[in-house]
């Protein structure tokens, strides 16, 4: 939470080279949220997070955990060698 929002404008300055980079990716730089000026508590079109990640290990995960431990012990082995 700011507190004092006004005092942080009066002193803070966002690069034109921020702004340029909202701009071509479609980001309001105005407004709340969904960029909307007029009602502030209106949030229709704000961005959505992406979706969750699956629950528990994918197949890829396991293939890789596995991988990864294996050569782990491939490792120590050639070390203690």
């Amino acid at each position: 939470m700011i507190e004092a929002p006004e005092d942080l404008r009066k002193n803070l300055r966002i690069p034109d080279d921020h702004m340029k980079v909202c701009r071509d990716a479609g980001v309001p730089t105005e407004g709340n949220a969904a960029g909307n000026t007029k009602d502030f508590l209106d949030l229709t079109g704000e961005m959505k997070p992406p979706a969750a990640l699956p629950a528990g290990f994918t197949p890829r995960g396991i293939v890789a955990l596995t991988f990864s431990i294996v050569s782990a012990f491939l490792g120590v082995a050639i070390i203690a060698w």
